[in-house]
């Protein structure tokens, strides 16, 4: 079994255990249990049965799975303390920024962003054409470990969007914007995660391409930063989330 695929077991085994020390109800939390046990076994056939071609691309659908599991574990009203601290924050910070942007600026930002959707399948196709299997399998590790380390704190740091607590307005108010909101509205379960899910895989994405492919690294690494800036500007994410998904992403991959 690969690290990455032992990575997936031990994140779906802590929501197995985790789920009835949640306070949802009975029905959500034995849905969750359910649900990491046969994605467990799912992992475990995967990786008796399917040709490690094959394997080295289920992580895309490992991660998405790992996105979502804890959402029924989210108490219906999100908690207060976390996202109040989170816009204080912001409102500290931001207070000491210029206000407004050029309308130009606006939709380079917003482009950013939206890199965070096609970057890993490029990062990923990148590794898997410059580098060997074992290349590919490592990307993996790093990437799972930088997604379910986010992911896996949302039933208890619950937090939403600052996007979508009063911002509505002014953060779709540019076409780039608007496309972005959109493919959220559709991929996206609503909650922000803390750390930034997007930044942290952007990041370990970046750097696990940089390890193979140094020159290209610098690409994705730019990216990486566009998605970064892009999620504090768009209202995507905060600032303090932001910061702490890139140190996760690097922490990850180098540590």
């Amino acid at each position: 079994m690969l690290t990455f695929e032992r990575l997936v077991l031990a994140y779906l085994a802590f929501f197995a255990v985790a789920a009835p020390l949640t306070r949802v109800e009975r029905r959500r939390r034995a849905g969750t249990m359910l649900a990491a046990t046969a994605g467990a076994v799912a992992v475990v056939l995967a990786a008796r049965v399917v040709p490690l071609e094959a394997r080295l691309a289920l992580p895309f659908a490992y991660i998405a799975f790992g996105y979502w599991l804890p959402v029924a574990l989210v108490q219906p009203a999100p908690r207060g303390a976390l996202e109040a601290w989170l816009r204080r924050t912001d409102a500290a910070v931001r207070g000491r920024l210029p206000v407004g942007v050029p309308r130009w600026l606006a939709h380079a930002m917003e482009l950013g962003y939206l890199a965070c959707f096609p970057l890993v399948p490029a990062a990923f196709a990148v590794v898997s054409i410059a580098g060997s299997q074992a290349d590919a399998a490592r990307f993996w590790t790093s990437l799972l470990a930088a997604g379910f380390a986010c992911y896996g704190t949302l039933p208890w740091l619950v937090s939403r969007p600052p996007r979508l607590l009063g911002d509505a307005a002014r953060v779709t108010s540019t076409a780039m914007a608007r496309v972005n909101v959109s493919i959220l509205d559709r991929v996206s379960h609503g909650f922000n995660t803390f750390p930034s899910g997007h930044v942290a895989v952007s990041v370990a994405a970046a750097i696990s391409v940089g390890e193979v492919w140094p020159g290209a690294g610098l690409v994705f690494g730019v990216a990486a930063a566009a998605v970064a800036l892009g999620a504090v500007a768009g209202r995507y994410h905060y600032l303090a989330d932001v910061a702490l998904g890139a140190a996760v992403g690097i922490l990850v991959t180098l540590g």
